[in-house]
């Protein structure tokens, strides 16, 4: 036990070592000295190395070119999405505190429009210039959409915008699908598969943006289904038959949810560790972004083309969702900070999101491969420079049409209600499992009694649901955090129960 803490421990030194170092090794020549920059842009992001070096260089540039000013990019990164909300909820509380507008930050890039949304709510984002300086590119029909495949594009008051497209899928190691003897995952379900025992990573959803975000798909798209197949009963009104499907698609989304959780190996805080781990073979198959996908398999290529790194849009489709820019209130360097965001939206800045390094106006030194929003750049000129000239978002109809109204109000509820029932009780879930999986019949079948107690989710059904997001509201000071905390204890000991009963069923083979 002793040793195993010590490795642990080995380890988390280790990691944080490589951390702190590895962008220090990966910069080329004699390191920038700020003191003889002309002006500073302070930038908080969760973009990781190469996203920052390839923009930071690229505005650097341009701005050169544009004033003769030397611009020194200070990037803050305190992590995740979860991490910088923290932070930036400290750092404005105490600014308000003082009676300042500002915290010292001007720039907020990167962490998906549920993010975004929040901070404008709260008065935290400046009006962006952008939208009044060059508001042809959001007219006509090849401007930026107020909306595309249901997801904003950019803020109701113009507060933030979406500078690229992201789509949530599932990433696999080809070896690792081939080791186990089954087809590549195409769909949310294929990973329920029991041969995934043990062989899935996934991030927290409360830890990660984009991992909440995957969910929020998959229990959308079984929400859709059976609104689509949903049939009246005898004497039933249409509302009625409507709130049933929702409650039931709702319900179906979550045993999934937790059956893939089942197979799960780890959750992670940071979903960028997933398609790392998954191409590394330390995980076989995984849930995330498109884009740290895309650049896993960049990375792994051989030289016919193949790579061992896939990953694939689930059946069924998936929503297509932006990564924003937008100003914090209060920016001291607010004339540059709103030029970096118009940056953004230029053709230069538009085009390292997906061209190949080298080409006109592409990346300097990896391909990033991520979507441009911008629909007027999907032309067969630009596309030839294009590191994924095949993914083209705007042509035809989508797949996959993201409903608000379905599971938006939810979203902070959703992401507790997975973490209780799937991450706080994670011994358990994998434990009930296994032991459903070793009592299975010849033909691959669970003892029904024990696999129906498995997949009792009513202590978050659909109507409950909309109970825990009132409880995670009650959260004004600390004592009633510590209520709040003390409410979802008590959920997670219910699903633990619920996890040791299934396992005693199977085991005594009652069905």
């Amino acid at each position: 036990m002793i040793n195993t803490l010590l490795r642990k421990e080995v380890y988390a030194i280790l990691g944080l070592l490589f951390v702190a170092i590895l962008p220090l090794a990966l910069q080329k020549g004699e390191p920038f000295d700020p003191s003889s920059a002309d002006v500073k842009l302070v930038i908080m992001t969760p973009h990781n190395e190469t996203i920052r070096r390839e923009f930071g260089e690229a505005f650097a540039d341009f701005w050169k070119e544009k004033t003769g000013e030397v611009v020194y990019i200070d990037w803050r990164t305190p992590g995740g999405t979860s991490e910088i909300r923290m932070v930036l909820d400290g750092d404005f509380t105490r600014a308000d505190a003082r009676g300042d507008d500002g915290i010292g930050v001007d720039v907020l890039f990167g962490g998906g429009d549920y993010f975004f949304k929040q901070m404008a709510s709260m008065g935290r984002l400046e009006k962006l210039d952008v939208f009044k300086k060059r508001a042809s590119l959001f007219s006509g029909e090849k401007g930026i959409r107020a909306s595309f495949t249901g997801e904003d594009c950019y803020g109701a008051g113009r507060d933030w915008v979406g500078v690229c497209l992201s789509s949530f899928g599932i990433c696999y190691n080809e070896d690792g699908v081939r080791r186990l003897g089954l087809d590549p995952p195409r769909s949310w379900d294929d990973l329920s598969d029991p041969k995934y025992f043990g062989h899935i990573a996934l991030a927290d959803p409360t830890k990660s943006g984009s991992a909440a975000k995957a969910f929020e798909v998959l229990i959308q798209q079984k929400m859709n289904r059976e609104l689509a197949m949903v049939k009246r009963d005898p004497g039933e009104s249409r509302v009625h038959m409507i709130e049933r499907a929702k409650r039931q698609g709702w319900k179906k989304g979550l045993q999934l949810i937790q059956k893939i959780a089942a197979n799960t190996r780890y959750f992670t805080d940071s979903a960028s560790k997933i398609p790392y781990d998954v191409a590394q073979g330390d995980a076989v198959v995984g849930m995330c972004v498109d884009f740290y996908g895309r650049t896993y398999n960049e990375k792994l290529k051989r030289e016919d083309g193949s790579s061992r790194l896939q990953w694939v849009r689930p059946e069924g489709g998936t929503s297509t969702s932006v990564d924003p820019v937008a100003v914090l209130r209060g920016a001291e360097n607010g004339e540059l900070a709103q030029a970096f965001v118009d940056f953004l939206l230029s053709e230069r800045g538009q085009l390292i999101w997906n061209n190949r390094p080298g080409s006109p106006n592409g990346p300097k030194y990896h391909a990033i491969r991520r979507l441009p929003i911008r629909p007027d750049f999907y032309t067969p000129e630009r596309l030839e420079h294009f590191t994924d000239p095949d993914v083209m978002p705007y042509s035809g109809d989508p797949d996959f049409v993201y409903n608000p109204e379905l599971t938006a109000p939810l979203f902070n509820a959703m992401r507790h209600a997975i973490k209780v029932m799937c991450v706080d009780t994670h011994v358990e879930l994998t434990a009930a499992w296994e032991t459903l999986i070793d009592y299975s019949d010849g033909d691959g079948n669970m003892p029904s009694s024990a696999l129906r107690y498995f997949s009792e989710v009513r202590f978050f059904a659909y109507n409950k649901i909309f109970e825990l997001k009132k409880t995670l509201n009650k959260r004004r000071n600390k004592k009633e955090k510590l209520w709040v905390v003390n409410k979802l204890d008590k959920l997670a000991a219910n699903f633990r129960r619920t996890y040791e009963d299934s396992q005693k069923l199977a085991k005594q083979r009652i069905d």
